[in-house]
C-alpha cells in the first residue's frame, strides 16, 4: 500500500491522520506505539484483559476494571492521536494521562481521565478522585455515536499542566476527519503534568472498546496547536 521509499513511516502516518504532505524539518514526528498485530510494548492489569482484534487493541468483555499502558516510554509533553470505537459497554471509552505506576496500583493510575470522543472526564489524582469541576472545560459539539469509529488527538503540555482533546467522527471508509476541540484540563494550583505512561482504561467489566492507529509526538514541536483540527 505504502510504496514511496522517500517517505518515512512517521510521514505516512502523519499524512494518514492529518492530511499532511511528506514530512519536512518542521513537521511533527509521529511515532507508532502499536503495530496492529501484537501487544508488544504494552502492559495490562490482568492476563488476557486485552487482545488484538481486527488490527485494534480490544478490551475483553469479561475483563475486570483496569488498564493497558505503553511501557516503552513515558511522556510529559506529547501529542497522542488514535482512533477508537466501542463495540459494547455500559460506560464511555476512557484513556489515562499523567498517571503513575505504583504498587499497589492507584485507582485509575492516579491519572487524568479523558473520555473520547465526546469529552467526559475524571480526576483520579490522590486527594481528588472526582469529576474535576472547573478544572475541565467542555466545549459544545454534536453528540457522536461511540459505536462508530472516531479520531481523537490529545495535546498535553507537561510544563503548563494543560491537556486538550480534539475529536471527530470518521465517515465510513475514511482515514481521517477534521476534528474540533471538545475538552481542556488545567489545574493552576496543583499542576498535573509529569512523566507518565499513556494508558487505555477499561472502566468496568462488560466493556469492549477498540483502539487503533495509535501514534505519538514527543517532544512536541508546537504544544499549542492541534494538527487534526
Amino acid at each position: 500500500m505504502f510504496r514511496r521509499p522517500s517517505w518515512t513511516v512517521a510521514a505516512f502516518v502523519l499524512a494518514l491522520v492529518a492530511g499532511a504532505s511528506p514530512a519536512r524539518a518542521a513537521d511533527p514526528v509521529l511515532v507508532p506505539i502499536f503495530d496492529g498485530k501484537t501487544l508488544d510494548g504494552w502492559t495490562m492489569h490482568a492476563k488476557d484483559a486485552f487482545v488484538v482484534k481486527g488490527g485494534a487493541i480490544h478490551s475483553q468483555k469479561n475483563a475486570s476494571r483496569g488498564w493497558i499502558y505503553y511501557n516503552k516510554q513515558q511522556y510529559k509533553s506529547f501529542r497522542w492521536i488514535f482512533k477508537l470505537r466501542q463495540v459494547s459497554g455500559n460506560h464511555k471509552p476512557t484513556v489515562l494521562i499523567w498517571g503513575k505506576i505504583a504498587t499497589p496500583p492507584l485507582n485509575g493510575l492516579g491519572a487524568i481521565q479523558f473520555q473520547p470522543p465526546n469529552g467526559g472526564a475524571w480526576d483520579y489524582r490522590p486527594g481528588h478522585n472526582n469529576g474535576g469541576g472547573k478544572l475541565f472545560t467542555k466545549y459544545p459539539h454534536p453528540s457522536w455515536d461511540v459505536k462508530k469509529w472516531a479520531q481523537c488527538e490529545i495535546l498535553a503540555n507537561g510544563d503548563t499542566g494543560i491537556a486538550r482533546m480534539a475529536c471527530c467522527p470518521l465517515p465510513d471508509g475514511a482515514a481521517k476527519c477534521k476534528a474540533q476541540e471538545v475538552l481542556k484540563f488545567e489545574d493552576e494550583k496543583e499542576p498535573a503534568g509529569r512523566e507518565a505512561p499513556l494508558a487505555i482504561q477499561i472502566h468496568n467489566k462488560g466493556i469492549e472498546d477498540e483502539y487503533k492507529d495509535l501514534v505519538v509526538e514527543s517532544p512536541v514541536a508546537d504544544p499549542t496547536k492541534f494538527i487534526t483540527t
